[in-house]
Parts: C-alpha cells; structure tokens; sequence
C-alpha cells in the first residue's frame, strides 16, 4: 500500500529527535486506545491485518496530522463502524433493532 503511512526516508518533513527515557505513552488515552485496539483483535472481530489497514487507509491529510495513538484511535472508530453497518442476527439478516441502533456517527 503506498500512502501517507509509508514516507521513510522522503525529504522536507523536518527531523526526527529522540525523546530520552521516552514513556510508553505520553496521555492516559493512549493507553486505552491501544488496549481497546488489542482487546478487539482478540474477540476476532477482526485481525491484525484488518485493524493495521484501517489505520494506513486514513485520508492522508488526517494520517499526517493525527499523533501515534490518534491513528490507533481512528482505526478502531472505522472498524467498529464497520462492523457496526453491517448488524447481523443468527440468520444472518440484518435484525431490526440493529438497523435502529446504528451510531449516527459512523
């Protein structure tokens, strides 16, 4: 996939400094964004190929200005309303209730 996630090593994007002692995670949110991330993936609603498309499949302007963990964020908001569209009963139709219950914001 060439996109906005795969620009290693192009020019005019300023330098890059080592933060030192740099923490795992700079705000308490990030840490629940990637929990959230990890713990989906381990329900098998998706895999680690689905979740990492959906994150290097952002628009690119919103890739670029995003942090690390709004990525991770925005990731796992499109694959939930993914999932979300797509509501299915043990039939394998679209339930009622589902099709009501859609997020607006997906």
């Amino acid at each position: 996939m060439n996109g906005a996630q795969d620009l290693g090593g192009q020019m005019g994007f300023g330098r890059v400094d080592a933060e030192p002692d740099e923490p795992w995670f700079h705000a308490e949110w990030e840490k629940r964004a990637f929990g959230l991330t990890l713990a989906m993936g381990a329900t098998g609603a998706w895999n680690l190929d689905t979740s990492r498309h959906a994150r290097e499949s952002l628009h690119p302007a919103e890739y670029l200005s995003s942090s690390y963990y709004e990525i991770w964020a925005k990731g796992l908001e499109k694959l939930s309303c993914r999932r979300a569209s797509s509501p299915r009963t043990s039939s394998g139709r679209a339930g009622r209730s589902a099709r009501r219950s859609r997020s607006s914001a997906c």
